[in-house]
This record gives C-alpha cells, structure tokens and sequence, in this order.
C-alpha cells in the first residue's frame, strides 16, 4: 500500500522502536519516521507515498489536531486492545485519523466485555456494529446478560469476514 501514500502505525510506546527497525530491515524502501519527542513536528514535513510514520497512543491523542489534517493510505493499530475503552482520549482520538485502510494488530479484543469489540471495530469499520446503544441493545446484553446463542452466532458471522485469527494449524 506504499504507493498509495503514508502509513501511520500506533502502538504503545513500549513497541514503537521494533516498528521502526523491523520496518527499516523488511521494507528498506519506505522513509519510516517516529514522531515521538521534542522534534516530532518535522517527521509530519512532507509525508508522501512510501512514508511510514509511527507513533505512540499518547502522542497520536495529544497532537490529533495535526494528524487527521492528513490523508493517510493505511492505519495500523497495533495492541488495538488500548483502545478498547471507547470513552478514553486514545480512543476519541484514533478515530479522528483520516485513513483510507484501517487494521488492527490484537492477541486479546476482547477481555472484559463486548463494548471492547464495538471499540476496535468503531476504529476499523464504524457503520458495521452501527452505535454503541444500537450495539448493546442487538448483541451485548442479550449475549453477555441473557446467554443468547443464536445473537452470538449472528455476531461471529457479521465480523468473521473482517477477522483474521492465527492458529496452531
């Protein structure tokens, strides 16, 4: 998606230095850029096809006022599950990114409820689950309060074709 135009890649912070060197060993082409500290304006001059920029979540909510003034090709939201809380900053902001392509990186979407799911797939496909009240009204409560299989099922196969999940096999 290189020639499509820039890339943004949020992750926590504790992640964003692999990103930029495993990005530099596998894609040595693209001019991949962490906007991070003190001079972090200067990685946002002149992002174009082939830009990777990655970020933290802290950063990406502090200056969200310049990053969704861009056009980004891709999104990448790493660890998604730091954006499960829809009512948090990180998550407020995550939104607002302009992209055209949006995927998210988790090994646990969900861990305390389905609200978490309606979250990421806010950030990834917002018309999808539709509103956070239509959400927990068609699949939350009768699932997570009544034990409702056949709203579970319903669920699983409107998110299945968006879910990629890896297994032993």
């Amino acid at each position: 998606r290189a020639g499509k135009g820039p890339a943004l890649v949020a992750a926590p912070t504790s992640v964003m230095s692999g990103w930029v060197s495993q990005a530099r060993s596998f894609a040595p082409s693209l001019d991949v850029r962490l906007f991070h500290g003190a001079t972090r304006a200067k990685a946002l001059e002149k992002l174009g096809k082939g830009s990777l920029l990655v970020t933290s979540y802290d950063v990406l909510a502090m200056e969200i006022d310049a990053i969704e003034k861009i056009r980004f090709a891709t999104l990448v939201v790493d660890e998604a599950q730091m954006i499960k809380n829809s009512a948090t900053q990180r998550a407020k902001a995550i939104v607002r990114v302009n992209a055209e392509a949006r995927i998210a990186l988790s090994g646990t979407p969900v861990e305390n409820h389905l609200g978490e799911l309606w979250s990421i797939f806010r950030v990834l496909n917002p018309s999808l689950l539709g509103s956070l009240a239509r959400f927990k009204e068609r699949f939350a409560v009768p699932i997570e309060k009544q034990g409702d299989p056949s709203k579970r099922d319903t669920l699983a196969k409107l998110l299945r074709p968006f879910i990629l999940r890896r297994t032993k096999a």
